[in-house]
């Protein structure tokens, strides 16, 4: 382990973080125009860091095994809309006051991972995971007396994003490349939604406002940078824990910008937060004995790309290399 992966990782929450605090400041933009100007931004940065440190691979393999393989084709019909529905929520919540309602989703995420891995996946569920588990539902079922029901916000991050997960896995679409393929498809529908009404005038005749969003263009590519070096230097289960950093900070921003906690709403978040604490403690066990395996950490975007041929500089190259045949 690298100690930069620990500061590069909590830079990532940090980033995010600070993201959902200027979508406030991004004002009178609605929540689908900071979304469309945070991907407009945000992708063609990603592409230029891509290109600058040697991983261009990330992004023209991607395309090679899509061609080779259409069916993937289904995947990124579902994926890409939910990346950018996920997106706009993280932009739309704390315009309209429901940043909390989100942040209670990314809480319950990990828990939700947990759950689907055991169940779909057959992955290993530890006795501490199994407990976290429980906690959360009866938090959840608490959280359904009282209200009647679970936010759409709270649903659409712990419901929608394990989906997101599950698809790519089994598609095999879950690389950094993907990811990249995933928001540079959804860029038509950004240049629409920043085109209508008078959203694109108001940006260039506000220069406050033009300010706000190239700073927030700036903090998401700094997140999603260091989201994926920390995923690659740090061990999964503290890569895990620090995913944590993230959902804690933006409760913070939430309370900053004026939510607050209703205080028959306390027990449901006790809850989750306990569940959590239960799920770190497992992750610190897991560090402790060098468990391989651990819970799946909030945004599992990367996978491990198979090892490359020891003469390739990049693993491109292994679709063009000629394949030896067998002998007659």
């Amino acid at each position: 382990m690298k100690p930069r992966g620990v500061i590069v990782s909590v830079v990532s929450s940090a980033s995010f973080a600070a993201f959902s605090y200027l979508a406030v400041k991004a004002e009178p933009l609605d929540g689908i125009q900071v979304w469309g100007w945070r991907t407009l931004i945000t992708v063609p940065g990603i592409l230029f860091l891509l290109a600058i440190s040697g991983r261009w691979f990330w992004f023209s393999g991607e395309l090679k095994r899509v061609i080779a393989r259409p069916t993937k084709l289904f995947a990124y019909a579902f994926t890409t809309p939910m990346l950018a529905f996920q997106m706009w929520l993280f932009g739309w919540a704390p315009q309209t006051g429901h940043a909390l309602e989100v942040t209670l989703g990314y809480f319950l995420l990990p828990l939700m991972m947990v759950l689907i891995g055991s169940l779909i996946f057959k992955e290993h569920l530890s006795r501490l995971s199994a407990v976290a588990t429980g906690i959360a539902i009866l938090a959840v079922l608490y959280e359904i007396w009282r209200s009647g029901g679970i936010g759409w916000p709270t649903l659409a991050v712990a419901l929608g994003y394990p989906a997101y997960f599950v698809i790519r896995r089994v598609f095999e679409t879950d690389g950094v490349g993907a990811l990249a393929w995933e928001m540079t498809l959804s860029t038509p529908i950004a240049m629409w939604t920043i085109a209508r009404g008078a959203g694109l005038s108001t940006v260039v005749t506000t220069p406050r406002l033009a300010f706000v969003l190239l700073l927030a263009g700036g903090v998401s590519i700094i997140g999603m940078v260091t989201y994926v070096m920390a995923a690659k230097e740090l061990p999964y289960t503290l890569f895990g824990l620090l995913s944590y950093v993230e959902p804690v900070l933006v409760t913070g921003v939430a309370i900053v910008i004026g939510e607050r906690i209703a205080s028959d709403q306390w027990p449901t978040f006790i809850g989750i937060w306990l569940a959590v604490i239960v799920l770190a403690g497992d992750g610190v066990l897991a560090l402790v004995k060098h468990r391989r395996f651990a819970f799946p950490h909030i945004r599992p975007w990367r996978r491990r790309r198979p090892r490359k041929h020891p003469n390739e500089r990049h693993s491109w190259q292994r679709f063009t290399r000629p394949r030896k045949r067998n002998a007659q």
